[in-house]
């Protein structure tokens, strides 16, 4: 995979609908009209075709997604570059995701969970990027996380399932090999969301998957 391969299978994503004003000439119907008009002419307008997507990517950064670090790079460098979505948003997470996610690699700006899903629309198509790979209480339990400073009250098990059901397309893309799935956590959260391998071939399948209509 390269950022060029990447922006191209994006592309399938578009989802081109009339709206805004109505400020693209309507050749056809104005020819029609002005035909009816016995030649008098009569400009009819059209609202113009936009792309009206919004993407919301969350990424696994750290810990043994550290190996993957450029082929999500080339993703992240991919999808922000595009011009094919009206909104991209964009977060970090390490492992799992919990009360917070993070607006820098670092992990240091934190964004309330609740409150994007609150405010992001069901339409958002969501891509998780992460191996899904983690230790079973990390998430299944309360205050299971790898990190002391997560508040982590609820299981990142419960905020998942709070993804899959706020938004009406989500998919995973795991950079691992579809033979290292077969783990508690893994096989866990492929039947939450659908898992697609970060190739070529499983970013194609993930695209088509985001573009089913529902």
């Amino acid at each position: 995979l390269d950022v060029r391969q990447i922006k191209t299978a994006l592309k399938g994503l578009r989802q081109l609908s009339r709206i805004g004003p109505e400020d693209e000439l309507d050749l056809e119907k104005t020819i029609d009209t002005t035909s009816k008009n016995a030649g008098e002419i009569e400009l009819v307008w059209r609202r113009s075709r936009k792309n009206a997507v919004k993407v919301l990517l969350l990424m696994d950064v750290g810990g043994s997604m550290v190996p993957f670090a450029r082929l999500c790079s080339q993703l992240f460098s991919a999808a922000h570059s595009s011009t094919h979505f009206k909104d991209f948003q964009y977060f970090y997470f390490h492992n799992c995701i919990y009360d917070n996610l993070y607006q820098d690699i670092e992990r240091m700006e934190p964004v309330s969970t609740e409150h994007l899903l609150r405010v992001l629309e069901p339409e958002c198509k969501v891509v998780l990027v992460g191996d899904a790979r983690m230790a079973t209480q990390e998430l299944m339990q309360k205050y299971g996380a790898i990190n002391y400073y997560e508040r982590n009250d609820m299981p990142g098990m419960v905020w998942l399932k709070r993804i899959a059901e706020h938004f009406t397309h989500c998919i995973w893309l795991n950079p691992d090999a579809p033979y290292y799935w077969n783990h508690p956590t893994v096989l866990m959260i492929g039947k939450l969301f659908p898992m697609f391998e970060l190739t070529l071939d499983g970013l194609g399948q993930a695209v088509k998957k985001l573009v089913v209509k529902k």
